[in-house]
């Protein structure tokens, strides 16, 4: 071969290399492509329970989807590519740009917490990266026109709405707020603070403890003392706007205090999880505080079943909290991946039409001018006599602001 046939071979390699969009592998002999979905969750540290079962989620409607897509004849078929983000801003940027960088993946399902999502946005609009967060909901993300969509958990605008009607209706005069210092938990505390004020409220104060901590005995020191302060003018309540295995560590302290065992608590959605009723002592408090949680809808789909069935044959176990927005938003991700392609700026165009036209596995996504979940329907929790699980006690329609309680709760 001489030397003028070797370039031109090479030129057109090259040329052929440049145009495979990034993320679809080569045809293989029958024509079927290959596109890569990335996951980015906390499969490490205090989050990491709930990023396992999320990946299980994505995983079974990877499953699925690619057993639809062979019996439909449609050549193209999906791949995962995970990175754990380890439940940190840093881990986040670094697992997102990793499965970038290593698979070509254009859209990413993840990160899970809002402070995660912010990590890892710089890089994703930079490069035209579409992650599909199922679980953010912290209002610092509440961004138009970025390349990030939070589907099926609604910001939490919502839930502090729902937590100061709560307040107001329980005579709530004062209240002091517990939260990890973070996009979610600051936000919590801010939206809190401004709409019960707003409602008549007298004073919020807050106490705020650093991510992933090992020990919270001073922060319950610096709780019980703000309790104390402003229960001299009126009723006062705790309100904890912290991640479950915060709370666990929190509640074995806060048992001791006899202030902080005789004021009411509220705390936020995955503060309803059965993991907290685990320990006969956490359950026997909240009971005895009169804990109330504003958390997901105690509602159903045509999908809910069999979502639950499905996961529980694949894995041997029911899905966790939150596992079935993971579910969706993969679905959401994948269905938009068919229609435009692997294509991180054809997704993001389709993704808003594909979501709002997508019923889930326990809520209807559709999508505000912030590409957030905009429907906001939940349920409201309380443990039950017994100390065994939380029950339904009441809704809250976001739509309306209308909050509903069951008589005698």
């Amino acid at each position: 071969m001489n030397a003028k046939r070797f370039l031109l071979l090479a030129c057109l390699l090259l040329l052929v290399l440049v145009w495979i969009p990034a993320g679809v592998s080569a045809q293989d002999s029958s024509g079927v492509q290959t596109y890569t979905l990335g996951v980015a969750q906390p499969f490490t540290g205090s989050l990491g329970t709930y990023g396992t079962d999320f990946g299980k989620g994505i995983q079974l409607a990877v499953d699925q989807m690619n057993d639809q897509l062979a019996a439909a004849g449609v050549k193209i078929k999906f791949v995962i590519a995970s990175a754990d983000t380890q439940g940190t801003p840093d881990g986040a940027a670094k697992a997102v740009q990793t499965i970038v960088q290593t698979t070509g993946a254009q859209v990413i399902v993840g990160p899970l917490t809002t402070a995660e999502v912010l990590g890892a946005k710089q890089f994703a609009d930079a490069n035209n990266i579409v992650l599909v967060a199922p679980a953010s909901t912290g209002m610092d993300a509440a961004i138009p026109g970025d390349d990030i969509f939070r589907l099926f958990d609604p910001p939490d605008n919502f839930a502090a709405k729902a937590f100061v009607q709560i307040a107001t209706a329980r005579g709530y005069q004062n209240v002091v707020v517990l939260h990890v210092d973070d996009p979610f938990g600051d936000g919590m505390e801010s939206e809190f603070a401004k709409d019960f004020q707003a409602a008549g409220g007298k004073q919020v104060s807050d106490v705020k403890y650093a991510p992933n901590p090992t020990d919270l005995s001073s922060e319950s020191t610096a709780l019980s003392a703000a309790v104390s302060q402003l229960s001299a003018s009126g009723k006062t309540a705790v309100f904890c706007a912290c991640y479950l295995a915060d709370a666990e560590k929190l509640l074995t302290v806060a048992e001791l205090d006899p202030v902080l065992s005789s004021t009411d608590w509220m705390g936020v959605e995955n503060l309803a999880s059965p993991e907290i009723l685990q320990d006969a002592s956490a359950a026997d408090f909240l009971r005895k505080a009169n804990f109330i949680s504003v958390s997901f809808a105690d509602s159903s789909t045509p999908l809910t079943q069999k979502f639950i069935d499905d996961f529980t044959a694949k894995f041997g176990a029911a899905p966790g909290p939150f596992t079935n927005y993971a579910y969706d938003a993969a679905n959401v991700a994948m269905l938009s991946m068919v229609m435009a392609g692997n294509n991180g700026t054809a997704v993001k165009a389709i993704l808003p039409f594909v979501a709002d036209h997508y019923i889930g596995t326990t809520v209807q996504a559709y999508l505000d001018a912030n590409g957030d979940q905009a429907v906001a329907n939940y349920g409201v929790y309380k443990v039950d006599p017994n100390n065994a699980a939380f029950v339904s006690v009441g809704t809250y329609d976001g739509s309306s602001n209308t909050l509903t309680m069951n008589a005698g709760s």
